[in-house]
């Protein structure tokens, strides 16, 4: 492969590489893979030709080097040390190959997500905006968030497709504002709140006033400012404040009251564009402070000089985090 001029499929190819790394069996995200594999030959050809070089990548590989020497053995060294026997041996060479050899085009489709270029409003990694709306709401969208916008002379509907915002709602009597995620609904029944989609349930906390959440066949539930509820389709359950009901993100921080690091690290995910890894003990590391998002490497050198843990780096695509 050049590592210009690849065409759609491949980029696509290799953006579902990537997200299909960790995922777990029945996940909806093999769902989607799966569709999208079968919309056309084009995609299967796709991706056999990345399956096909993973397999058998040396020529390539070698001339990944002579473009970039010194770096596949850096790219080998790390990928291999990533869990799980298989993946390191069809990783350690083939998938360097491909973040050596396509540098910005496969780094670039985690950037943006190529399943939410056609999303109303959407943000892309390390990008966070505020959009004000028709009737003079304002929707705050964290990193890599996609919502559509449907509104009606009955309802103002925000369908939540990917990632997280935070709503504050202009009164309008008459005309429900609704946010819409895989999992339920949620109405305003006062001025703002956040909602996140998350791969097999959402969140919604509420920073001021109230919101109705609706979830399934469960009776619907009145959520209270400073409270924050789970829902996954068939019902609704409270859960305690935490670095994740909290929506100073909307201002590029975060706010962590001794928690683990794990949680923290998950919030840095959509600010970054390489693979970020992190050991189950350090996962478990308690940590306080407040820290910027838009400045992730300032906040993993930060952690690193003050926690038990080392942080390595590698080319900017992967970065692992353990303890000492």
């Amino acid at each position: 492969m050049s590592n210009t001029q690849l065409d759609r499929a491949t980029h696509e190819a290799v953006d579902w590489l990537l997200k299909l790394e960790n995922v777990a069996a029945g996940s909806p995200l093999l769902v989607a893979f799966n569709s999208w594999l079968e919309q056309s030959p084009g995609h299967q050809a796709a991706w056999q030709r990345v399956n096909a070089l993973l397999g058998d990548p040396l020529a390539d590989l070698q001339q990944a080097e002579q473009r970039n020497p010194g770096q596949l053995a850096m790219a080998s060294r790390s990928l291999r040390a990533l869990p799980s026997p298989s993946r390191r041996k069809a990783l350690g060479g083939g998938l360097a190959m491909l973040l050596l050899g396509l540098g910005a085009g496969a780094i670039g489709n985690r950037v943006a997500p190529l399943g939410d270029l056609l999303a109303d409003l959407r943000t892309g990694t390390g990008e966070r905006r505020t959009f004000t709306l028709a009737d003079g709401s304002r929707l705050c969208l964290n990193a890599r968030s996609a919502v559509d916008v449907r509104f009606s002379a009955g309802q103002r509907l925000v369908l939540l497709r990917d990632g997280e915002l935070q709503a504050d709602v202009a009164a309008e009597p008459g005309r429900p504002f609704i946010v819409a995620t895989r999992e339920g609904q949620v109405q305003a029944l006062g001025t703002r709140f956040s909602v996140r989609q998350e791969e097999r349930q959402s969140l919604v906390s509420v920073q001021q006033h109230s919101v109705m959440l609706s979830s399934g066949s469960a009776p619907a539930q009145r959520v209270e400012e400073g409270q924050a509820f789970r829902f996954d389709g068939h019902g609704s359950q409270p859960v305690a404040a935490s670095l994740r009901t909290r929506a100073s993100w909307a201002d590029g921080r975060i706010d962590v009251r001794d928690e683990p690091l794990g949680e923290l690290i998950e919030a840095l995910r959509p600010y970054r564009a390489g693979l970020l890894r992190i050991s189950p003990q350090a996962a478990q590391v308690r940590v306080y402070g407040s820290f910027p998002l838009d400045d992730s490497e300032r906040t993993l050198r930060s952690l690193a000089e003050t926690l038990p843990i080392r942080v390595d780096s590698f080319g900017g695509w992967l970065t692992r985090i353990d303890v000492i």
